[in-house]
């Protein structure tokens, strides 16, 4: 498995794997799958630049013999406000196939690395409080818990809560 920037080709995996989420899981709020016009929104903001994605590929071909994303993750900017500018919101997201064998780390610790570059010096998590495999990664990574929202989102007829969880880019946290 090697992480790489994501590219226009790795849209549609990258947009499944959310989708997949939306329609079966609590990890992410959103209700309604993501449709084309949002997958392009998603991509003008994620598909270069300071935000710019990151995938993980597997050296497992497909049948085809193309690549599989294994996973995707990509920073966000956490406000609209200016005085929040070097701070960003994390998303990582590992296909179920992969999971516990190290693709979400892969690509927490490359997109922490990429943060001097991207003059970012804190990542903010949003993590449903349920999550104990995201919490523990987060905290292998180095986060440390910033607080709890109870009862913010509902999903599934499911009243759910979200750990807040912070990291500090070291040489650029002052």
């Amino acid at each position: 498995m090697f992480i790489r920037p994501a590219e226009t080709k790795d849209l549609e995996a990258i947009i499944a794997l959310l989708n997949r989420e939306i329609i079966g899981g609590v990890n992410i709020f959103r209700l309604e799958p993501l449709g084309e016009a949002m997958a392009s929104r998603w991509w003008q903001l994620h598909g270069q630049g300071r935000y710019r994605a990151i995938v993980a590929e597997s050296t497992e071909f497909e049948r085809d013999r193309t690549a599989k994303i294994a996973g995707w993750a990509s920073l966000a900017p956490h406000s609209a406000y200016e005085g929040y500018d070097r701070t960003a919101e994390l998303s990582v997201w590992v296909d179920a196939s992969f999971r516990r064998r190290g693709c979400g780390r892969m690509l927490v610790e490359a997109l922490q690395n990429s943060c001097r570059e991207r003059n970012i010096r804190t990542v903010i998590s949003r993590i449903e409080s349920n999550n104990q495999a995201s919490l523990r990664l987060h905290a292998a990574c180095g986060f440390h818990h910033a607080g709890l929202l109870e009862n913010v989102g509902e999903k599934f007829e499911q009243s759910l809560s979200v750990v807040l969880m912070q990291y500090h880019v070291p040489e650029l946290h002052t």
